[in-house]
């Protein structure tokens, strides 16, 4: 009623699926793929390393096949889209990646970085805000982690930080701000599969993405400053 009150509504488009009445698989098909994602995952770990898990959701994708082959209608159509869309995706997170590998090689970037490293007064505050900072300008979390825990971490600790604090605070913090516009998940889920603008669309992702995490970094520094 809120949302009706407020004006919002549901746009339908042209190339919404339409979806037919026939026959389904058993919810309980849906769960095989799972699995063998995760036990592939976990047999090839050690041989496979990081390509592992490719393997792994290649098995996961065949085992669909082969399990719903029966329920497929106009399969060609359905992999020209999901090779499109899986190309697109690829594209829009390569060019926020080069994006951010390109700013973090500006003086603007190296100054800056330099500055939240460099934060007088509560450790953990400095490094809460250093790492959601940094992952803000490079759109990634794992990119803030990267970049300013090497130069902080050791410092703060050899200060007496509890670790297990700082680790809290920084995992925390560092998925506030890697959401902003710019973030290649961001891009990818808004406009390759939701196919909306950011304008429309950003908002509502912003509030979950965003706003609690830094509500939750907020909290964790207050019980951790004060007990």
């Amino acid at each position: 009623k809120k949302a009706v009150a407020k004006g919002e509504r549901f746009d339908a488009r042209d190339d919404d699926p339409v979806i037919l009445e026939r026959e389904r698989p058993h919810p309980i098909t849906g769960v095989i793929p799972l699995l063998v994602v995760l036990l592939l995952s976990f047999m090839l770990h050690d041989v496979l390393q990081q390509t592992a898990l490719i393997v792994a959701l290649l098995g996961g994708v065949l085992s669909i096949v082969v399990i719903n082959y029966k329920y497929f209608h106009n399969m060609g159509n359905a992999i020209n889209m999901g090779t499109t869309g899986a190309l697109v995706a690829i594209g829009n997170t390569a060019a926020v990646v080069g994006f951010g590998a390109v700013a973090k090689v500006s003086p603007a970037f190296i100054a800056a970085v330099d500055a939240m490293t460099h934060m007088p007064g509560n450790e953990l505050v400095g490094a809460a805000v250093a790492v959601s900072v940094i992952a803000g300008l490079t759109g990634s979390a794992s990119g803030g982690q990267a970049i300013a825990l090497p130069l902080v971490a050791p410092g703060y600790l050899d200060m007496g930080v509890n670790p297990e604090q700082l680790h809290r605070v920084v995992a925390i913090s560092s998925g506030a701000l890697d959401s902003l516009p710019h973030n290649g998940y961001v891009v990818t889920t808004i406009r390759a599969i939701c196919k909306e603008t950011h304008q429309r669309a950003y908002w509502p992702l912003a509030a979950l993405t965003v706003i609690i995490p830094l509500v939750g970094v907020a909290l964790a520094l207050s019980l951790f400053i004060t007990f």
